[in-house]
């Protein structure tokens, strides 16, 4: 099993890093799945607007739900999250990944649903899988996965390096 993550002390602490492996692997001619966080910073929407990007096909597919002005409350569309991660897995059965990437193992990752099953989709096919792991969420993500994941500086080189051991191996 080949997982490994980033831990995110603030929220999208991460994103940098993986934005960054993500065109460094695709520039090298690597299949990426997974999804990335987007974000809106259109004066239209509201700050907690999220959007992924399908690292497959470029999508932007967007997750957020309308609350309305004064909402505080938190803007997921949990079933938005359903749709892209069946996406991200039936994309997955169509063209195996060289590697999967995921924004973060969130709320919906921690209860079971979300992309915890591509996941283990990627993780049963011998796919590597990086993915951010916020501290709310690292006691689910640690249950998750049975103490066999690898904790990753927030560093891209870092990142690069874990991976490309995999990658080589698949190339042989």
């Amino acid at each position: 099993m080949h997982i490994a993550f980033i831990h995110a002390k603030k929220p999208r602490d991460a994103e940098d890093t993986m934005r960054r492996v993500a065109r460094d692997l695709r520039t090298q001619g690597f299949r990426l799945s997974g999804v990335l966080l987007n974000p809106c910073n259109q004066p239209a929407r509201h700050a907690c607007d999220m959007d992924l990007i399908d690292l497959a096909t470029g999508s932007r597919i967007h997750i957020s739900q309308n609350l309305g002005a004064g909402s505080t409350g938190c803007r997921l569309d949990a079933a938005a999250i359903e749709a892209v991660s069946m996406t991200v897995k039936a994309g997955m059965g169509a063209a195996t990944p060289d590697v999967l990437i995921l924004n973060r193992f969130g709320k919906q990752e921690a209860k079971g649903r979300g992309f915890h099953p591509v996941i283990v989709s990627a993780l049963e096919g011998g796919i590597p899988v990086l993915v951010g792991v916020s501290e709310l969420n690292r006691p689910a993500f640690e249950s998750f996965a049975a103490g066999l994941a690898i904790q990753l500086p927030n560093s891209s080189s870092a990142v690069l390096y874990w991976i490309s051991q995999f990658l080589h191996q698949n190339a042989a």
